[in-house]
């Protein structure tokens, strides 16, 4: 959707909704290390923002979910289906662009 807008630069204030399949991952210092939630799980906190690396749209987006149980589980989205609806609010950014930047194995950010 980001590259539908043509939204190359913005910071993702927060969201809520519902997510299935969600895959989220903690990143252990060499690798990222997922979890997949099959259950429907409902989004209770969700920041990150939206950049360009080597000229490709990148989402980074820390998510928090909560299962029928009622733990919290998070880290990293990776990925999932949107569930009925998901709420989302960005602050598009026109004077300031993310650019991330790959150094060895991380993906660095930077403002221009």
């Amino acid at each position: 959707m980001a590259e539908e807008l043509k939204i190359e630069s913005a910071i993702i204030l927060n969201g809520i909704g519902m997510v299935d399949n969600a895959v989220i991952g903690y990143y252990d210092g060499e690798k990222y290390v997922e979890e997949i939630i099959k259950e429907p799980a409902e989004i209770v906190s969700m920041q990150g923002n939206i950049g360009k690396c080597d000229e490709k749209i990148i989402i980074h987006v820390h998510i928090g979910i909560a299962c029928k149980d009622h733990m919290v589980r998070g880290g990293h989205l990776i990925g999932g289906k949107v569930r009925v609806v998901n709420e989302i609010a960005l602050y598009i950014l026109e004077k300031i662009k993310i650019e991330r930047i790959r150094k060895e194995k991380l993906m660095e950010m930077e403002l221009k």
